[in-house]
């Protein structure tokens, strides 16, 4: 056997053999990685719609009094399959207020907040990019499971007092906006610290659903028809400011409340009533896309099947 002592041939032999061992070493390598990779894959498909993979996220935080209108809004706009997956949260964990909508707009933290009030000249002077369109009307109406109707202001102030304790009354936490309206038509400062409170308006239904003899109050929204509530019902209302008696509070009145001529109509009571605005900083093309289609015909066709009123439509 000849031994080799060709020194350049075996160096290119030792070169040959480390290529070999280094391109199987990054294939071994690449298969690895790509196996954690498809793992990956499969649980993000697998935990949602493989259309959202790679979408562009909007990020919107709503307060309990518009969720019935904004969340049907989300689902319609995310089922377009426009490349922008809007994530809906909602804010009752962090207190369900204007206050936190807002909040989260200025500090970065959504794209999008849902308000029943525009920003302050405080905020604005803190944050001067802040813009508030409107997109609908919300309403308050008062629901029973007992006996009683039509009643009166005095008579809510009462039952909301605890002097009258005939039905049992519930306030609401995580809308603090639907509880100061409630409160200034009633004209109460606060609710008695007796009186149970309760998550939102899906926690106000299903409280007074469930308990014979109570009272809430509650966003219009959260109510399809008065057929729907079963043994719970809409009451009237007799307000002693207007001498004006509401006895049938139902969205078609709501709604030609909102276009009376007259501010003492004999529909709905306009003080409860409020109105309801996307806030963001500046118009951002994709969140602006969003807030433009709500507020056009489409998306106001919605608002308005899930018990709000368009925005076009003025109280007078």
């Amino acid at each position: 056997m000849r031994l080799i002592d060709d020194t350049k041939a075996v160096s290119m032999v030792v070169s040959a053999l480390l290529l070999i061992i280094v391109v199987a070493g990054s294939v071994a390598f690449l298969a690895g990685t790509m196996q954690g990779v498809t793992s990956q894959t499969d649980k993000v498909v697998s935990n949602g719609n493989s259309a959202d993979i790679g979408a562009i996220k909007i990020n919107i935080i709503s307060s309990d009094l518009a969720l019935p209108a904004v969340s049907p809004l989300v689902k319609a706009y995310n089922d377009k399959n426009l490349g922008v997956k809007l994530q809906l949260q909602q804010s009752d964990s962090l207190g369900g207020t204007s206050n936190v909508s807002i909040g989260s707009v200025s500090s970065g933290l959504a794209d999008i907040g849902v308000s029943d009030r525009e920003p302050s000249p405080y905020e604005m002077e803190k944050y001067p990019d802040l813009v508030a369109q409107k997109f609908g009307t919300s309403g308050i109406v008062v629901i029973v499971n007992g006996p009683g109707d039509n009643f009166s202001k005095d008579t809510l102030r009462r039952f909301y007092n605890h002097t009258d304790i005939s039905l049992t009354a519930y306030q609401m936490t995580g809308s603090p906006g639907t509880e100061a309206a409630f409160l200034e038509y009633i004209g109460n400062n606060s609710i008695d610290s007796s009186i149970t409170n309760v998550a939102g308006g899906a926690g106000m239904l299903d409280a007074v659903k469930t308990r014979p003899y109570s009272i809430g109050f509650i966003e219009y929204g959260y109510i399809d028809t008065q057929d729907k509530l079963g043994i719970v019902r809409i009451t009237g209302l007799y307000n002693e400011t207007s001498s004006k008696t509401y006895t049938n509070m139902s969205y078609s009145n709501f709604t030609l409340a909102a276009i009376s001529d007259n501010v003492n109509n004999s529909y709905y009571p306009l003080e409860l009533s409020h109105p309801l605005y996307f806030i963001t900083r500046g118009k951002s093309s994709l969140a602006d896309a969003f807030v433009k289609w709500a507020r056009s015909f489409e998306g106001q066709d919605i608002i308005e099947k899930n018990g709000y009123i368009s925005y076009t439509r003025e109280f007078s």
